[in-house]
C-alpha cells in the first residue's frame, strides 16, 4: 500500500498538536518517522525577540518562510512527516501549497473549543495568553482538509490511531491541490 508523504497538523496555540504529532511518531513502528515543527524554527530566536511585538515579525516572517522551505527538502529524504503548524496567513499557505506540490500530503484540521483552548493555555504557563483565541478565528480560514481530529472529544490514542490509518490508507489527499488549482483559477482571472 502506498503511504503519504505527510500528515500537516495544522491548529491554534495549545490544541494539542504536539502531543499529538509525539504520540503518532510513537505508534508508527513500520519505519522512522520525522517531527516536523514550525516551532522548532521559531524557538531558534533569543526570547527576547518573541517577547518584542516590533522585533518579532521582522524575525519570524522570515523564519517561517524559512521552514516553509524546507519541508519538501526534508520530505524528500523519504521518511514519512508529521508537520505541525499554525497556518497566520494566505502566503504561508501559497508557500506551503507550492513547496509540497511533489508530495502526498494530508492537511488534518485539530480542533478544540476555545474554553478548553483558554485553560490549556493558561495551564502551560510557557504560552502568551490570548494566542489561542486570536488564532481560532482565521488558522482555519485558508483551507479545507483532508480530515479533522477532536483532541477534546476523542482521546489521543483515537486520535492517532485514525491518523495512522490515513497515513496507511493509500488514499490520494486532494487539499493541497485543490488550494493550488483555485490559487492558480484566481491568478489567471486577475491577470485577464
Amino acid at each position: 500500500m502506498k503511504r503519504a508523504h505527510a500528515i500537516f497538523l495544522n491548529g491554534t496555540s495549545s490544541s494539542g498538536k504536539t502531543t499529538l504529532a509525539m504520540a503518532l511518531q510513537k505508534a508508527v513502528v513500520e519505519e522512522p518517522v520525522l517531527y516536523v515543527s514550525n516551532d522548532a524554527f521559531i524557538f531558534m530566536t533569543p526570547g527576547r525577540v518573541l517577547k518584542d511585538n516590533d522585533l518579532r515579525p521582522q524575525v519570524l516572517l522570515p523564519l517561517l518562510s524559512a521552514f516553509h522551505r524546507s519541508l519538501p527538502l526534508i520530505a524528500a529524504g523519504g521518511f514519512p512527516m508529521i508537520i505541525d503548524h499554525v497556518i497566520e496567513r494566505r502566503d504561508w499557505m501559497d508557500e506551503i501549497a507550492e513547496g509540497l506540490k511533489e508530495f502526498r500530503v494530508y492537511f488534518v484540521k485539530v480542533s478544540c473549543p476555545l474554553e478548553e483552548l483558554e485553560r490549556r493555555e493558561k495551564a502551560r504557563g510557557d504560552r502568551q495568553i490570548g494566542f489561542a483565541r486570536m488564532q481560532l478565528g482565521w488558522v482555519h480560514t485558508f483551507c479545507d482538509y483532508d480530515a479533522e481530529v477532536d483532541t477534546f472529544g476523542r482521546t489521543v490514542e483515537q486520535n492517532v490511531e485514525q491518523l495512522k490509518q490515513l497515513l496507511y490508507s493509500g488514499r490520494e489527499p486532494e487539499v493541497l491541490a485543490r488550494y493550488r488549482k483555485r490559487r492558480a483559477d484566481t491568478l489567471r482571472s486577475a491577470a485577464l
